[in-house]
């Protein structure tokens, strides 16, 4: 009897530590890929860029919850010098939008006065051209 509980048992563990192996299997994340062409408009500066760049990135990007990484890059070497892109990490497809809309909370939230908010994200904007938005899935298969 002591040797039928002993197999039970065993056989117990080894199905639930299957099952909890196969509950903890990745699920691929979500990332936005979004390519701006980046200006140099007339009165702008590198300095001021850089610093309502990280204005941005300090009171919202890493403030939000549905944002697990964002990545900001810049041209380095081909055809095209003005690209500026940014890819940001998501869990799933569904907190791309829940991103979006607690971007433009903290936005408020960091900029609770209108006017100061307006002049924030026109000094901001003015650095940035046409873009292109994608969407990508990871490819867990394949990972480094």
């Amino acid at each position: 009897m002591k040797h039928v509980s002993i197999c039970f048992l065993l056989t117990v563990v080894v199905v639930l530590s299957g099952v909890l192996l196969y509950a903890q299997e990745e699920v691929p994340h979500v990332f936005t890929v979004t390519t701006f062409e980046l200006l140099s408009p007339e009165g702008g500066s590198n300095a001021e860029f850089d610093s309502l760049s990280a204005l941005w990135n300090e009171n919202v990007i890493k403030k939000n919850e549905f944002i697990i990484s964002e990545e900001t890059m810049t041209h380095l070497w081909g055809s095209n010098a003005l690209d500026f892109v940014v890819i940001t990490e998501h869990k799933n497809f569904a907190d791309i939008e829940n991103a979006g809309n607690r971007n433009i909370e903290l936005l408020r939230e960091a900029w609770p006065d209108t006017t100061a908010r307006r002049e924030y994200t026109r000094a901001y904007s003015k650095y940035f051209g046409n873009h292109k938005d994608e969407i990508y899935q990871a490819y867990t298969s394949v990972r480094k």
